[in-house]
């Protein structure tokens, strides 16, 4: 069931134990990615001076023990405003030169712009602004670009659209 909290006035938020987001950061090379995570603990309800934090443990972000040669799955309390549901997404989605999209690249989802339809539109090759990189990707690993706004999507979802609950890479 989604918890409430303070800061949201009372509405509803979709972050509670075990929920699937997406966190982003405000670092310098990871801005205009997300990446998928699970909450370990949720916002607090109670009214405090500081900004809302969260407890995530990302699917595809490790740390290196080194003491055990092992890696494991990253876990962070981060900033509550940058965390948001998984998108959702439309199953068998075609993709135009100009669409705002997220392609999935190294462990995360990360922000660009469809400049070419490639082999029918089986594949699409997307530059990223962050990076000024150009790369080309399956169908498979692209989705329409959404932002997360007083909690609705943003574009919404397409009515008429069939949504894909099997979206790879979560």
């Amino acid at each position: 069931m989604p918890t409430t909290t303070p800061e949201s006035g009372g509405k509803e938020e979709p972050f509670e134990k075990d929920a699937q987001v997406e966190v982003s950061f405000e670092e310098e090379g990871f801005r205009g990615s997300w990446y998928t995570a699970t909450v370990l603990r949720p916002p607090s309800s109670r009214i405090t001076s500081r900004k809302p934090r969260i407890s995530v443990q990302f699917h595809t972000l490790t740390v290196k023990d080194p003491l055990h040669d092992t890696t494991h799955p990253l876990r962070e309390s981060v900033d509550l405003i940058l965390v948001r549901p998984i998108p959702p997404r439309e199953s068998r989605r075609s993709f135009r030169v100009d669409d705002d999209v997220d392609a999935f690249h190294n462990d995360g989802w990360w922000e660009g712009i469809v400049i070419a339809v490639i082999d029918g539109g089986t594949r699409y090759s997307v530059y990223f602004r962050s990076s000024r990189e150009q790369i080309d990707f399956p169908e498979s690993l692209i989705r329409l670009h959404r932002e997360w706004v007083h909690g609705k999507w943003d574009p919404p979802l397409d009515q008429n659209a069939k949504v894909d609950d099997q979206s790879p890479c979560v």
